[in-house]
């Protein structure tokens, strides 16, 4: 299988950091397509992280549909909070003059509840940005015009994603590039959506035209009496363009009610982490606030997760133009990634429950040794029960049995990047250097690997998470990870312990979509039926 619209590790269990263990989750590009007319897709949408150019910093495609709220798969933004992109709208080329005046913050990210992985289908979010925008949102298609739609009809599908055909190569340009592909019978779809309403496929049967990697989130859409309506969300395939192989798109209609409901105007953190949490008992405060012009009513709250209970709820009565608070005490007793959930339902008619969480790593406070190797100003450092080694600049991974894994955890990260040095010796698909950043999984190393690395920091206060985890099953490998030169820069410039920066030495370089990946395990994953081909693009 292979990426489409932006390679991403696809989780084909829930989503909630104390499942990250168990899998991890993957997302595709316009192959033999044709660049775009300027004015032709004016809703078109390119996500970017945070703080980065937004030509090198696009990751994946999305749809304007309105007012402040943006349309994408939920493998693009699962995870991330909206302080961690930014959405660039209504432009065709990524690196055309006025683009920097098309570029908005990201305020929410609204991941489908049902979000387990992209071959699990209900691959959907909803961005809402700070203001209102003023530009041509596009149609969604409904359920009828979806429904009436034969098997051949064309759809066009459009992104900025890669346009090498191999699977190990790799051509992105700024321009946006489209293409069309049929709509395919539902029954010659891939096992996994055949009988499933809420996703479909196109392609040729031949392959030779598709989405890819970097396209993920972004429109496909088809011909109507008033343009063009968006039918689907560039989802995840097997490789892109394949003979035999179709693209998967997440079919919008299905969404309808659940789109409503993410638009009306009550906003709120779906998702925050909180960092590193020693054991005890914490409080945290949900906020939610009320811009959908009429009072709500609450009922129903709810926690779960961590020994977690309600303390104070103001949301009963949510008056519009108005925000309340909901605070949980949970107990922090296990070194792992744990999640808090609170649900409440409502009496909005489009508006049938709202859904909060948090998720922390537990963890301890790191030994002077493993402290002094971070070495990192204005920031602490916890570690796991099976704590790594700390010499000089060099953290080393301690002695583990099957089935363990040790953390070594770094908080207070300021906005920028981290690098360092990464030297990885184990059993190559089973024993694993993960990294974690922000509570998301960001990259991961096995086998023999020897290289510097680079990770983005796009909040204000982030934090990081080495992990060095074993294999329930098999011993092998020299079982030996090291990480040294940990360096935090800011603003293109590192800081060393004194707090003085100084001019990077150009040997942490950070990961591109222009190679394979190498922090992947690839044929691992693929053998054990865990990895599908999502569209989005490392970056």
């Amino acid at each position: 299988m292979h990426f489409k619209r932006i390679l991403s590790f696809l989780f084909l269990v829930p989503l909630s950091l104390s499942q990250l263990h168990a899998s991890e989750e993957v997302s595709q590009r316009i192959i033999n397509g044709t660049k775009s007319d300027s004015d032709s897709w004016p809703f078109m949408v390119a996500l970017v992280s945070k703080n980065r150019d937004i030509n090198s910093g696009q990751f994946c495609g999305a749809s304007f549909i309105g007012e402040r709220y943006i349309l994408t798969a939920a493998h693009c933004v699962a995870g991330k909070k909206g302080q961690d992109l930014d959405a660039v709208v209504g432009i065709s080329d990524l690196v055309q003059a006025d683009a920097g005046q098309h570029r908005y913050s990201v305020k929410e990210v609204y991941v489908h509840e049902g979000y387990a992985g992209v071959s699990t289908g209900n691959d959907i979010a909803i961005l809402e940005l700070e203001n209102d925008v003023n530009y041509t949102a596009v149609t969604l298609a409904d359920q009828y015009l979806r429904n009436n739609l034969s098997a051949g009809e064309p759809l066009t599908v459009m992104g900025w994603g890669d346009q090498a055909q191999g699977r190990d190569d790799y051509l992105f340009k700024s321009e946006l590039y489209q293409v069309t592909v049929p709509l395919v019978e539902q029954s010659l779809c891939p096992d996994i959506i055949r009988n499933e309403d809420n996703a479909f496929c196109a392609g040729f049967v031949s392959g030779g035209y598709d989405s890819c990697q970097g396209d993920s989130g972004g429109p496909i859409v088809v011909a109507s009496a008033g343009g063009f309506d968006q039918l689907g969300i560039v989802s995840w395939g097997e490789g892109c363009a394949e003979a035999g192989n179709y693209g998967v798109y997440a079919n919008v209609s299905h969404f309808t009610d659940w789109i409503a409901g993410k638009t009306q105007g009550l906003s709120f953190h779906q998702l925050e982490h909180v960092g590193a949490k020693t054991a005890g008992l914490y409080t945290h405060s949900f906020s939610i606030s009320n811009t959908t012009g009429q009072t709500i009513h609450t009922s129903g709250a709810a926690v779960t997760g961590s020994s977690g209970v309600i303390t104070a709820n103001s949301c009963a009565e949510l008056r519009a133009n108005e925000s309340c608070v909901i605070t949980v005490r949970y107990t922090v007793s296990t070194f792992d990634f744990e999640k808090v959930a609170v649900s409440l339902l409502t009496d909005h008619p489009q508006i049938s429950h709202v859904a909060v969480a948090l998720s922390y790593v537990g963890s301890e406070v790191a030994s002077g040794s493993v402290s002094n190797a971070v070495r990192i100003v204005n920031t602490n450092v916890y570690s796991s029960s099976n704590s790594w080694i700390g010499n000089s600049n060099t953290l080393k991974s301690p002695v583990l049995n099957d089935n363990e894994f040790a953390q070594v955890i770094i908080t207070g990260l300021s906005v920028g990047s981290l690098s360092f040095d990464m030297n990885v010796s184990t059993e190559e698909n089973y024993d694993y250097l993960n990294v974690y950043v922000n509570g998301s999984f960001d990259s991961r190393f096995s086998g023999i690997e020897s290289k510097s690395v680079g990770v983005n920091l796009p909040r204000n206060s982030n934090t990081v998470v080495f992990e060095y985890k074993k294999d329930r099953f098999t011993t092998g490998g020299h079982d030996r990870v090291i990480i040294s030169n940990l360096t935090h820069s800011v603003d293109g410039q590192s800081v060393i312990p004194d707090g003085q920066p100084v001019i990077p030495d150009g040997n942490a370089v950070e990961r591109s979509s222009s190679g394979s990946g190498g922090a992947i395990n690839w044929f691992y994953l693929v053998a054990l039926g865990l990895l599908t081909w999502v569209r989005r693009r490392f970056i």
